[in-house]
């Protein structure tokens, strides 16, 4: 079988929703098996995302029945993997995807161009590069851009309709719960309003400066920003000042695989929390956090992590 037609099967696989743990452990391993390996999937991938630019052309007049029976049959095909791929994420994600990290992990990807992008835990980006543009689309979670000037390409980096703008700088886009989030680190950024939102919206971010925006809403300034704060993370640090308990829950959450959660009490009565925190000692983080708040921790498996 050749490199393409693996890779073809893979994207099947992954389109049908059925595939276990132990398959996916095996199209992992193939995928970093060979570079053509990699390559094979991208271009297999690419097509499957050109699937819905060409939905309209299944609308056509057929010029005979037997050519009308094929059009069905491919429009139905379509429609079934776009609707695959539209109502479970994890596939549109993997098919997306082309870095991420799992819960507790880093990664560091220098880009064609020379610019090097930092993910945090659970996130993931998707790179578009063109003649005229330099595009990431940030799918998931929180990224550091450290971006290589060219004024020819504009660096652009794409989130729930919006971007942030910048040449030759080093900004912080973060997605969560809806709300992205950039922190400026070095230079100037532009940040654009959604394109749902009304047009005319685009706010300049210096060192320091804090944007966010959420889907169809024009960007706001949130003020001035802690950057070793925001950046901890790159040195395997959680920082928080003053954080709601529910927050913090949520903020730990992120580095370790499964769930915490509160029962029993209104996180609204539990005292704000401030402390710097170890992201590969998370269950140590949760039980001092636990023992500062008079609750008892209790673990469900791996995956569960219940505060009483």
């Amino acid at each position: 079988m050749t490199t393409d037609r693996t890779a073809r099967g893979w994207v099947v696989r992954l389109a049908s929703g059925e595939m276990d743990e132990g398959e996916l452990d095996r199209f992992k391993a193939w995928l970093s098996a060979d570079p053509s390996h990699r390559a094979a999937f991208e271009r297999e991938r690419l097509r499957w995302r050109d699937l819905a630019a060409l939905a309209p052309a299944f609308a056509a007049p057929p010029q005979c029945r037997r050519q009308r029976r094929l059009v069905l049959a491919a429009a139905l095909a379509v429609a079934a993997c776009l609707a695959v791929f539209v109502a479970w994420p994890p596939l549109r994600l993997a098919l997306l995807t082309d870095h991420a990290t799992g819960p507790g992990q880093r990664a560091s990807i220098t880009l064609p161009d020379g610019s090097v992008v930092e993910l945090n835990t659970d996130s993931a980006i998707a790179v578009h590069y063109s003649p005229g543009e330099r595009r990431i689309d940030l799918l998931r979670g929180e990224a550091l851009f450290a971006v290589r000037s060219d004024k020819t390409r504009p660096f652009r980096v794409a989130a729930r309709g919006g971007t942030a703008q910048a040449v030759g700088t080093a900004f912080v886009v973060r997605d969560r719960d809806g709300l992205v989030v950039t922190t400026v680190t070095e230079g100037t950024v532009a940040v654009a309003s959604p394109e749902q939102a009304e047009p005319g919206g685009v706010l300049l971010a210096a060192p320091g400066d804090q944007i966010a925006y959420a889907e169809g809403q024009p960007p706001r300034r949130l003020g001035r920003a802690d950057i070793g704060a925001v950046t901890a993370w790159r040195q395997g640090g959680i920082v928080l000042d003053g954080a709601r308990f529910s927050d913090a829950l949520a903020e730990l959450e992120r580095y370790r695989p499964g769930r915490i959660l509160l029962l029993g009490r209104d996180p609204a009565t539990l005292r704000p929390v401030s402390g710097i925190f170890a992201t590969d000692r998370i269950d140590a983080a949760i039980a001092g956090l636990a023992a500062t708040h008079g609750l008892t921790v209790s673990h469900v498996g791996s995956l569960l992590t219940i505060l009483r």
